[in-house]
This record gives structure tokens, C-alpha cells and sequence, in this order.
């Protein structure tokens, strides 16, 4: 399934949680690698003005290895020949990220989510937000436990997948590899949609405000249509698997994050255009991820096929 996952690691509790995903995900394949990787950016001042270069260097990097290696043991023991450790020293440890999965050919990365917003919801913090900008293959981040990962388990372990469709190319990549990934894992799979409300366009004139609906604003024929969108995606899915269509309504983002609460993974595209084979965050997707409760798995806009 992935064969190539870099994790990125800090001293953060959210490591821990991201280092479960990323085992669990990578327990799929016999043959799947992790790479654990902490990226330090040297500080000249944390050694005083005289301190050498070559010091704080050995420094920061003995600190990253000693992170990773308690990290490594915290891994079942059929990983531990299946680990990389790297720490390494960067101006940014998002585009360090961005440059090992493309010389690596990484499926996946997978990072921590911010220390902060209740717990159980996938808060982005700077960094967490530069390494989704511009990733190279797909990226996953866990809903934030600390120290609570029990109780997210007990929702996880028996919830559905879910992947969030629109019709779009890159809803298309991420239904497909939802499909593979609900497959693998043997549970069924939600694909969601959600119909939102149009609302009407109020112009001012010189007899005061009018309002304009610029379609019938029938909440049923729009759920009818998004219904008819999300079968034929399902119809079209690997078969193997066990998944329904969902439809919902409402704001796209108040209704995916209130349903990723019953989730085991959700499964959403990036924005539609930008770079392509790159994840670049829209409104909803970044929303999504700011709320959700249960890890979200985000997937690049693919190549448009010849």
C-alpha cells in the first residue's frame, strides 16, 4: 500500500500520536518503510556568540537522534529493521520534508498535529501548514489525543472510512485511493458528499434591498443530484470492498468535520488547481483539517491523464 512513509518528529506529544498512524499504515505491506525525520534549524545563539559552528551542529543533531531512537523503540518490534533515522540540520524543515519525498519516491508523510485547540481535533500549527503547502505525495495527520489515544481507539476501532467527494480530478484521486486503502484495512468505506444551500444574491436598488435566488433554492434536488453524483463514484470503486454513497447538508466543512467524529480516516482532495502532484490546501480542505476528529489523510491534485 505505501511502501515509503517519512514521519516527521519533534518533542511534541502529537509525535507520538502521528508515529501510531504511521505504524499502523505501515503495517499493511511486509515490505513498507519508515523514515523517522527531525529537522533542526541551527541557532548560533544558543551557544553564546563564541560558540563554534561545528559544536551546536553536533549538538542539535546528537538531541535529534536521541528523539528518534527513544522514538524507535516505541515501535512494535517487527518495525525496528524497517526504520531510518535522519536528523537533520535546515533553514526549513517543511521544504526538507518536501525534498526527501522527492528524491525518495515517499508515498506518504505523516506529521503531528499542533499542541494546542481541544483535544481530540486536528489543530495545524505553521509548520504542520508549510509541510501540507507543496507535499509531493499525500500527507497524514492524527486527530490530537494527549495522552486520551484510548478513546479515540474505541471510535476508530469500529468506524468507516470516509473519503470527501465533489466530482472533482482530485476528489477522483482521493475516492481511488480511499477505495484501496478501505480494502486493505477491511472496513467499509462512506463516500461523502455534502449539498450546500445556495444562498440568494441581495442587490440594493433605489427601492431598498431585493433578493435575487440565482437557482430554486430546493434543498431536496440539490441533495437528489449530489445522491446521483455519489453513486456513480461508489459504482466505480475497486472491487472487494463494502461502501455506500452519504449525502449531506449544510456547510461542506460544519458537516465533514461534525461526521469525522465517526470515522476511523478520512480521506480528502487538496485544492483543484495549483502545482500539479502537489498538495495545495483550499478553504474547505484546510477547514477540515483545522476540525476534524479523527485522522485526516489529504491528496495531492494528480496529473492529468494523456
Amino acid at each position: 500500500m505505501f511502501e515509503q512513509i517519512l514521519v516527521g518528529c519533534d518533542h511534541g506529544p502529537g509525535t507520538h500520536d502521528a508515529l501510531r498512524l504511521a505504524s499502523e499504515l505501515a503495517g499493511l505491506s511486509s515490505t513498507s518503510t519508515l523514515t523517522l525525520v527531525h529537522a533542526y534549524v541551527p541557532r548560533a545563539g544558543r551557544w553564546g556568540r563564541r560558540g563554534r559552528q561545528e559544536e551546536l551542529n553536533d549538538a542539535l543533531h546528537g538531541e535529534g537522534m536521541r528523539l528518534l531512537e527513544s522514538l524507535q523503540g516505541l515501535l512494535p518490534d517487527a518495525f525496528h529493521e524497517r526504520v531510518e533515522l535522519l536528523s537533520l540540520p535546515v533553514s526549513s524543515p517543511a521544504f526538507a520534508l518536501h525534498d526527501l519525498a522527492e528524491g525518495r519516491g515517499a508515498d506518504l508523510i505523516v506529521i503531528g498535529p499542533a499542541q494546542h485547540g481541544p483535544v481530540g481535533r486536528l489543530v495545524l500549527g505553521s509548520e504542520s501548514t508549510g509541510i501540507l503547502h507543496g507535499a509531493p505525495c499525500p500527507v497524514a495527520i492524527p486527530a490530537r489525543t494527549e495522552g486520551h489515544a484510548h478513546e479515540a481507539d474505541a471510535t476508530r476501532a469500529i468506524g468507516p472510512l470516509g473519503v470527501a467527494y465533489d466530482g472533482s480530478p482530485v476528489a477522483d484521486a482521493a475516492a481511488e485511493l480511499a477505495g484501496r486503502l478501505a480494502v486493505a484495512l477491511d472496513r467499509p468505506l462512506q463516500v461523502i458528499g455534502v449539498a450546500e444551500p445556495i444562498t440568494p444574491v441581495v442587490l440594493q436598488n433605489f427601492e431598498g434591498p431585493t433578493s435575487i435566488p440565482l437557482l430554486p433554492p430546493d434543498p431536496q434536488a440539490i441533495e437528489e443530484e449530489v445522491m446521483t453524483l455519489l453513486d456513480e463514484r461508489v459504482a466505480a470503486l475497486p472491487s472487494g470492498g463494502s461502501a455506500e454513497a452519504v449525502a449531506l447538508l449544510g456547510d461542506p466543512v460544519d458537516q465533514l468535520a461534525e461526521r469525522s467524529a465517526e470515522l476511523n480516516l478520512l480521506v480528502i482532495g487538496s485544492r483543484d488547481y495549483g502545482p500539479v502532484q502537489h498538495i495545495l490546501l483550499g478553504s474547505v480542505s484546510r477547514g477540515v483539517l483545522d476540525r476534524a476528529r479523527c485522522p485526516v489523510l489529504v491528496v495531492p491534485r494528480p496529473a492529468a491523464k494523456d
